[in-house]
């Protein structure tokens, strides 16, 4: 059984309002401070946290590389999300 072409409409804007929501949460966070664990990081610390039951140490710099990566990640898939489902939207109406 097909969607009716009104659930597409839906599903489609559901996807630019998801979209748009990833960038602009990767955008926000490009200007909040550094944390580990919950606490602000300046230079020079090191980051003593877990990832998936291991004790991980990261330096600043490290930690903020993998914080841009994600954001990067956050930004670069929201755009495409959100262009994705406004040219199946376009396509749909």
């Amino acid at each position: 059984m097909r969607p009716t072409r009104r659930a597409l409409k839906i599903a489609h804007t559901i996807g630019i309002v998801v979209g748009l929501t990833l960038l602009l949460i990767g955008v926000i966070r490009l200007f909040l401070p550094l944390e580990c664990a919950g606490h602000r990081m300046e230079a020079g610390q090191v980051c003593h946290d877990t990832n998936k039951g291991r004790a991980v140490v990261r330096t600043f710099d490290e930690q903020r590389s993998l914080r841009n990566s994600t954001d990067g990640f956050l930004i670069v898939g929201g755009a495409v999300v959100a262009a994705g489902s406004a040219l199946l939207l376009r396509r749909t109406a």
